[in-house]
């Protein structure tokens, strides 16, 4: 009955009552603003709030979700007032949770922000989440995170007088499963309030939709188009990547001039590549993406694919979850009926340190930026092969057609597109700004490298500029931001309805 908290821990039984009271200090807002964002993406009907307090922070669901507030008599009355079309239920949340319906509950995001905390036995509200698990799609659930707020050595009893008991990360994750859930698949740090935003809350993510089920009774067909000029040094990183993910490759090449072309034929000789041809029929003195995106959709249709993803060469990318590959994540969500997957961006950078690196790019460039231009917010690069979509009206961020309904987690594309110095030079002001202006002129794309165009050369990076790369402290520090992008930039507040 310790909790897995250490032997020599101290609760608090004498906890006072919390009362949330309305104030401009937000706690835990993008644990809100993430259930948000899953909402509108996974078109779920209701929102169940547990321990709703006050409810301002339910209020950016009113219309797009039926609101289920459950709290104790002392706080729902807030809820009456703000939201009165919320179901509010009056609820001792010492007693663990209400009975809610299949049918609700299969159609549900689950809320349990900063709660368990509060609770004296939380496991009969735990045991039921853990129920609920099985059959809700998606649950959040906050915590205080007591080595990251108290400190080390902190043995209690909490600090705040309110709290019975606070975990770190790793207990609190081995006392979930240890109370019926059968996996945490995303845990990591959001920030406390609006106001001091230190990560020091601790958040899980789990669910029926959230949670990848090992099973091998669904497979689908995963197919990569993907379009290159010269890229001969980072070709081959690509392609075996895709291929070790179970994703089948078909190459456009646009008239490459460094190598490019005849490396992708030999990886079409020995079998790493599905199709391999170039594109448009002749040399040309432009870009021309748009055809390329044009021929990506139409293509997409003749291939026997059951999902297609539009893929540039300087990218690799990886699903969600730990040790699961793009084939196998990609079979989940379309067992649970998504049809769309979008990315977020992460750009790897080259410093002085590293400026002279020539291959093996994704082991030797190890620190990164996010991508924070409007751009990177619509990477929806990856559909169910059921429709011709519409890739070139977005510049090829955005495949749009009727009935799309995107993934609310977002896949990672980890890109590198200027990997040293030499390469960036040539790259830049050789093979894309001459090659950008007429689509440049006609559509506004490619305006990515014109600050480079004004300075005249590719300044390094900086080491202090930058995130260092390690996957388990990306995945756990940014959980917020690596699922969502929420939390990047405030912009980001309308990336919900792309």
């Amino acid at each position: 009955m310790n909790y897995f908290l250490p032997n020599d821990y101290s609760s608090n039984t004498a906890n006072a009552l919390y009362l949330d009271q309305p104030s401009s200090l937000v706690y835990q807002p993008d644990v809100y603003s993430l259930a948000l964002h899953i909402s509108k993406r996974s078109g779920l009907k209701y929102i169940i709030d547990i321990g709703s307090g006050s409810g301002g922070k339910l209020l950016p669901f009113r219309g797009s979700s039926s609101i289920i507030a459950i709290d104790s008599e002392y706080g729902i009355d807030h809820i009456k007032e703000k939201i009165p079309e919320a179901c509010a239920i009056v609820h001792d949340l010492e007693a663990g949770l209400p009975e809610i319906s299949p049918e609700i509950l299969d159609n549900s995001i689950i809320i349990c922000s900063d709660v368990v905390e509060h609770i004296r036995n939380p496991d009969l509200l735990m045991r039921r989440l853990a129920a609920y698990s099985k059959i809700v799609p998606f649950i959040l659930i906050s915590t205080p995170d007591r080595d990251r707020a108290r400190g080390l050595l902190d043995c209690g009893p909490p600090a705040n007088p309110t709290h019975v008991r606070e975990w770190s990360a790793s207990e609190f994750v081995r006392y979930m499963l240890s109370r019926g859930f059968d996996s945490v698949p995303f845990h990591g740090h959001t920030i406390n309030t609006s106001i001091h935003r230190a990560k020091t809350t601790l958040l899980t993510v789990c669910g029926s939709h959230a949670s990848v089920g090992m099973t091998s009774d669904h497979k689908v067909k995963v197919a990569a188009i993907v379009h290159g000029y010269n890229e001969a040094d980072f070709i081959a990183e690509a392609v075996q990547h895709l291929h070790s993910q179970g994703v089948q490759i078909h190459y456009f090449d646009n008239w490459s001039e460094d190598g490019t072309w005849e490396l992708a034929q030999n990886f079409f000789e020995i079998g790493l590549i599905a199709h391999c041809e170039r594109y448009p029929d002749t040399p040309t003195q432009n870009y021309e993406w748009k055809l390329q995106l044009e021929k990506t959709s139409e293509y997409a249709r003749q291939i026997n694919a059951d999902w297609i993803m539009h893929h540039d060469v300087d990218e690799l990318r990886y699903s969600p979850w730990r040790n699961i590959g793009l084939k196998d994540a990609i079979s989940h969500i379309d067992k649970i009926g998504y049809n769309a997957i979008d990315f977020t961006v992460i750009d790897f950078r080259f410093t002085e340190e590293t400026a002279l690196i020539y291959q093996n790019f994704e082991e030797n460039l190890t620190h990164f930026e996010f991508g924070r231009r409007e751009g990177h917010f619509r990477q929806i690069k990856c559909w169910k092969n059921t429709k011709k979509v519409d890739l070139s009206t977005s510049g090829g961020h955005s495949a749009q057609f009727d009935g799309r309904k995107i993934f609310p987690i977002k896949f990672l594309l980890k890109h590198y597109p200027l990997r040293n110095r030499k390469q960036a030079m040539d790259k830049v002001f050789r093979d894309r700004l001459p090659r950008f202006e007429k689509e440049s002129a006609l559509y506004g794309w490619h305006g990515h490298y014109n600050p480079f165009k004004q300075k005249g050369e590719i300044p390094y990076w900086k080491y202090e500029q930058l995130i260092p790369w390690h996957p388990n402290f990306f995945n756990t520090e940014y959980i917020v931001e690596r699922i969502s992008g929420i939390g990047l930039i405030s912009a980001n507040k309308g990336s919900e309805s792309l």
